[in-house]
């Protein structure tokens, strides 16, 4: 499902990002507790597939997520949104 550039799905995600990973990310991106996700960044560098793994699964450090599948490309779109791409 790809979901970038739809403005739907990246309000719907800008939400989502701010309840379920702006306390560790932050709010703009640049991390905190968790992981930069700005651009250029070697998390910004992963492709979608890899941050769904990421999300669904969770790493050492980050819980899985509950999100669904349209949830969860919906973060990764308003991320990408907000990383220029």
């Amino acid at each position: 499902m790809v979901v970038s550039g739809c403005s739907e799905a990246s309000t719907d995600g800008a939400e989502l990002y701010r309840l379920h990973c702006a306390a560790c990310h932050g709010s703009d991106l640049s991390g905190g507790v968790g992981t930069s996700l700005a651009a250029g960044t070697g998390a910004a560098a992963l492709d979608d597939s890899a941050y769904r793994v990421v999300i669904r699964e969770g790493t050492t450090g980050m819980p899985a997520s509950s999100l669904d599948a349209r949830r969860i490309d919906a973060v990764i779109a308003y991320v990408r949104q907000v990383q220029g791409e």
